[in-house]
């Protein structure tokens, strides 16, 4: 089997993890290649680290460069979910990192969860790379922000790019 390159956190994957609540679960939804998650697994800060993707050939790939990195995943708190980040069936605690998707997927993923009462998390990160709009017009509802609010917006550059990241905090613990 072909060796995985042991990944690199570039800076916005280094700000989202700053952006967190250290002790938590840590929840890394549209994963892609779970860079961020496996750096929060690295720096032992999170209680669980929880990496959601849909795709099966992602979430393999990423089980194997976990494999090879910790070798033993029995002995870490992580949890590999192969699914559509809405069809969640459990309480999502602690944190929550969407980023690398368009922001009427990061709607739809937040909407159906704060629907079904999934969503319980403290802090919410989202970077979205497309609709923008769409996103920013959700988050100031009525209906989200009885759940949610905005604590923080930054923007950085990505490849010649402005990207912006949110930072969102519970109103109270749900």
């Amino acid at each position: 089997m072909k060796k995985l390159k042991n990944p690199k956190l570039t800076i916005r994957m280094k700000l989202f993890l700053e952006f967190t609540l250290k002790g938590e679960d840590f929840w890394d939804i549209c994963c892609d290649h779970g860079y961020v998650g496996i750096g929060a697994l690295k720096s032992n800060e999170y209680s669980n680290i929880h990496f959601v993707d849909q795709v099966p050939q992602i979430m393999e790939r990423l089980s194997q460069l976990l494999k090879q990195t910790f070798l033993r995943l029995d002995e870490i708190n992580c949890h590999l979910h192969v699914l559509p980040a809405e069809s969640l069936d459990e309480e999502i605690k602690g944190n929550v990192l969407i980023a690398g998707v368009g922001g009427l997927t990061i709607k739809t993923i937040l909407d159906t969860l704060l629907q079904s009462n999934k969503l319980k998390a403290k802090r919410i990160i989202l970077s979205p790379h497309t609709d923008e709009a769409v996103l920013i017009n959700y988050m100031i509802s009525a209906e989200f922000q009885n759940f949610y609010k905005i604590n923080s917006k930054e923007k950085y550059m990505e490849i010649k790019k402005c990207r912006t990241v949110y930072i969102l905090d519970a109103l109270s613990v749900q």
